[in-house]
């Protein structure tokens, strides 16, 4: 999708009382240096730079860069970038949060990012309602591979009725909250393919029949559509002692 594309299918959140709610459930503080995904018309923008120390805003949208500079123009504690923000690349070895509403069809682009190539050590999400929900579901590959770096929880819904245009679903606000990783590098390869194979239901390829009940016995798994992330990491490290 091009550039002109995106700017079009933008939804604001721009009242003060819905922002008000929002910010309610987001915790931060005035030594938070944020990296804000989509400034929009800088709504959130200003709301964030008196909660925190800095904020860095990545917009697509070069007019609403403006639009967002001119409104925060009696504030010198943030910076707005022009640029895609799946092109931006994130510091390293600096303490950040991230905050934004992501648009809808690249929200498994952007929360892979954010995860896999930034160090925030906790980011705030507006994401579409399904999208939330499966990243909690375990029967999904994107939340397997999410869930070694992040815990993820939903914080609140958010009506269609706040955004305008008005979407045809609602939203919900996500956080992730990072902490050390699940799976070691030299295991990642390993941990991505069980994960391909688990999803697509192919179990003889990972385990005999034999193991496969040990592994099942071993995690106390009744049910293989209902399984929490500990169980699937101990079916993967059964894996790995099979195959030793």
């Amino acid at each position: 999708m091009n550039k002109k594309n995106i700017k079009y299918s933008q939804n604001f959140i721009t009242s003060k009382h819905h922002i008000n709610k929002i910010m309610s459930n987001i915790e931060l503080n005035a030594n938070d240096n944020i990296f804000e995904i989509g400034s929009g018309k800088g709504h959130f923008t200003l709301e964030l730079i008196q909660k925190c120390n800095y904020v860095t805003a990545i917009e697509i949208d070069s007019k609403l860069c403006i639009q967002t500079k001119n409104k925060l123009a009696n504030y010198d504690n943030f910076q707005v970038i022009n640029k895609d923000i799946l092109q931006f690349k994130f510091p390293n070895n600096k303490a950040y949060k991230i905050y934004g509403n992501i648009p809808y069809y690249i929200s498994t682009d952007i929360v892979r990012k954010i995860v896999f190539e930034s160090e925030a050590t906790v980011s705030y999400l507006i994401v579409e309602d399904g999208f939330a929900k499966r990243l909690l579901n375990t029967n999904r590959s994107l939340a397997l591979l999410l869930m070694t770096k992040v815990d993820i929880s939903i914080l609140s819904m958010i009506p269609r009725e706040y955004f305008h245009p008005k979407p045809n679903i609602n939203s919900s606000l996500i956080v992730l909250k990072r902490h050390p990783s699940k799976i070691s590098s030299k295991d990642r390869k390993k941990y991505n393919y069980f994960v391909r194979l688990w999803v697509n239901k192919e179990y003889r390829k990972l385990f005999t029949k034999n193991q496969f009940n040990q592994a099942l016995k071993y995690a106390k798994i009744k049910d293989l559509n209902n399984i929490n992330f500990e169980q699937f990491l101990s079916l993967f490290n059964s894996y790995k002692k099979f195959n030793s």
